[in-house]
Protein backbone atom coordinates (compact mmCIF):
# COMPACT_ATOMS: atom_id res chain seq x y z
CA UNK A 1 0.00 0.00 0.00
CA UNK A 2 2.61 2.87 0.75
CA UNK A 3 4.15 1.77 -2.82
CA UNK A 4 0.85 3.04 -4.21
CA UNK A 5 0.86 5.90 -2.40
CA UNK A 6 4.47 6.96 -2.95
CA UNK A 7 3.62 5.71 -6.48
CA UNK A 8 0.74 8.83 -6.92
CA UNK A 9 3.50 11.35 -5.84
CA UNK A 10 6.62 9.93 -8.13
CA UNK A 11 7.81 12.16 -10.76
CA UNK A 12 5.50 12.37 -14.34
CA UNK A 13 9.09 11.55 -16.29
CA UNK A 14 8.76 8.22 -14.38
CA UNK A 15 5.14 7.60 -16.22
CA UNK A 16 6.76 8.64 -19.82
CA UNK A 17 8.28 6.20 -21.64
CA UNK A 18 11.36 8.06 -23.43
CA UNK A 19 11.28 6.92 -27.30
CA UNK A 20 14.32 6.96 -29.56
CA UNK A 21 13.63 7.99 -33.10
CA UNK A 22 13.69 4.56 -33.86
CA UNK A 23 10.73 3.65 -31.05
CA UNK A 24 9.19 6.53 -33.23
CA UNK A 25 9.84 5.61 -36.61
CA UNK A 26 8.55 1.91 -34.99
CA UNK A 27 5.43 3.75 -33.68
CA UNK A 28 4.35 5.00 -37.17
CA UNK A 29 5.62 1.89 -39.77
CA UNK A 30 3.06 0.17 -36.91
CA UNK A 31 -0.16 2.82 -37.64
CA UNK A 32 0.50 4.52 -33.73
CA UNK A 33 -2.28 6.85 -33.84
CA UNK A 34 -0.25 9.28 -31.87
CA UNK A 35 3.33 10.09 -31.07
CA UNK A 36 5.12 11.40 -28.31
CA UNK A 37 8.59 12.28 -28.74
CA UNK A 38 11.37 12.31 -26.15
CA UNK A 39 11.08 16.25 -25.80
CA UNK A 40 6.94 15.52 -24.80
CA UNK A 41 5.92 17.00 -28.19
CA UNK A 42 2.84 14.95 -29.56
CA UNK A 43 2.32 14.38 -32.88
CA UNK A 44 -0.99 12.40 -35.01
CA UNK A 45 0.82 10.35 -37.33
CA UNK A 46 -0.95 11.11 -40.58
CA UNK A 47 -0.11 7.81 -42.15
CA UNK A 48 -2.48 5.78 -39.61
CA UNK A 49 -5.54 4.54 -41.45
CA UNK A 50 -7.53 5.09 -38.47
CA UNK A 51 -6.61 8.61 -37.72
CA UNK A 52 -7.39 8.87 -41.72
CA UNK A 53 -11.36 7.64 -40.64
CA UNK A 54 -11.40 9.97 -37.81
CA UNK A 55 -10.56 12.83 -39.87
CA UNK A 56 -12.88 11.70 -43.05
CA UNK A 57 -15.80 11.37 -40.14
CA UNK A 58 -15.41 14.67 -38.55
CA UNK A 59 -15.47 16.22 -42.22
CA UNK A 60 -18.53 14.57 -42.99
CA UNK A 61 -20.10 15.76 -39.68
CA UNK A 62 -18.81 19.37 -40.30
CA UNK A 63 -20.87 19.26 -43.94
CA UNK A 64 -23.68 18.58 -42.26
CA UNK A 65 -23.53 21.76 -40.01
Amino acid sequence: MFKFVKSLFASPDKFLQIMTRQDINDSIAEGERIIIDENGNISVNTLSEEVHEDFARHVNMLKGV
